[in-house]
């Protein structure tokens, strides 16, 4: 069969039983497994599905819903709904613009808001709500959905937000407003990642040895200010003629930098036919999360607890900054697209300057000649 036959309806699972006969199930979350009967996708098969996804059939058998909503909402868009905006806006050339993994993260949030019921018992959905009654309530209401991870939350609505102004300019007659702007943050205290010391880096770096893989990832993540997600692709191809160049993943900045000393006796140490610098000890490149689990527990058995991959960028870029760094330095050394994230480390470093400087002022007995 071919894949695409093989592809599912969302929620749908099958497997073959003990008799070898291929069994057919409705798995929501949170929900009991509904059995589904035919092939699926033929048009009896969508009939049922739709009655297991969008509420209990009466006892007639009838279906009191609009037609629409036999098949699931991905199957189908409305013209002038919230799930043909989202489409169209990210069909743009303002969404291709965009760089990294901000695209694939706002196609999924947006995605998400497609099969929100408008309300519990209720077997219409937000995908197919006309714009007009995409009101600031229906806002709200998606943003709450999630109030239970709060950035969650306050990214759904901030995305959403994004759609509806592009919408505005670009189908002013369907789009007369933003809702976005009538719906607040969800206030809450963002736990930042603690970023490492220089003690922290020490301690790391004594407890593995030089060439060791461990402290080959921790000199290419200190030395070259990146993320984890771009460390564990590094290799032998980011260098060239003593510097060390890449492409952020997460916002597509371009990093051109030079190779110090310390990262390049790393490197050097390094196995020679490998194409990365850091592989699984089945000789593959990790993956995002793998990688973190691996750098996370080499923290760990060095006896940092509380240190993750994730503090290396901010501790490093507060070394910097306490030694002199300046903003655009920064903005060049950490792929920074604008100055407001560098501008915290500066402003952080000036201040201790400055109170070193100061405190010297109040002591008694001085006067001004």
């Amino acid at each position: 069969m071919s894949k695409k036959a093989r592809r599912l309806p969302p929620f749908v699972c099958e497997y073959k039983d003990q008799h070898g006969k291929i069994r057919i199930y409705l798995r929501k979350p949170g929900q009991k497994k509904i059995p589904l009967h035919g092939s699926p996708w033929s048009p009896a098969f969508m009939v049922e599905y739709g009655k297991a996804m969008y509420g209990e059939v009466p006892a007639d058998g009838t279906i009191q819903r609009p037609a629409l909503l036999v098949k699931p909402p991905e199957l189908e868009t409305i013209h002038g709904s919230w799930k043909w905006l989202c489409k169209e806006y990210m069909a743009s050339t303002e969404f291709k613009a965009l760089t990294g993994t901000t695209p694939d993260t706002r196609r999924r949030i947006l995605e998400s808001t497609w099969t929100e019921r408008i309300s519990p018992d209720s077997a219409l959905v937000y995908g197919n709500m006309p714009l007009h009654k995409m009101t600031p309530l229906a806002v709200r209401v998606l943003r709450d959905r999630k109030s239970e991870f709060k950035t969650a939350a306050n990214d759904r609505r901030k995305i959403m937000g994004y759609v509806f102004g592009w919408g505005m300019e670009v189908h002013s007659k369907l789009v007369l407003m933003n809702p976005v702007h009538d719906v607040k943050r969800l206030k809450h205290n963002v736990r930042n990642v603690p970023p490492w010391s220089e003690d922290n880096f020490h301690t790391f770096m004594q407890a593995y040895p030089p060439g060791s893989k461990a402290r080959r990832a921790m000199s290419l993540h200190l030395y070259t200010g990146a993320r984890g997600c771009d460390t564990r692709l590094f290799g032998p191809q980011h260098v060239k003629n003593g510097r060390f160049s890449f492409t952020q993943q997460k916002t597509g900045g371009e990093v051109d930098i030079p190779v110090l000393e310390e990262l390049a006796c790393e490197l050097a140490l390094a196995p020679k036919d490998d194409l990365a610098y850091i592989l699984t000890e089945y000789g593959k490149t990790f993956s995002q999360k793998g990688y973190g689990t691996w750098f996370n527990d080499k923290c760990r058995k060095a006896g940092l607890l509380d240190r993750t991959a994730h503090g290396i960028r901010a501790g490093a870029a507060t070394i910097a900054a306490d030694n002199g760094a300046t903003v655009h330095q920064l903005m060049s050394m950490f792929g920074w697209m604008s100055e407001s994230m560098a501008i915290r480390y500066t402003k952080k470093a000036n201040r201790k300057k400055l109170a070193d400087s100061g405190m010297q002022l109040i002591r008694l007995g001085q006067r001004r000649s």
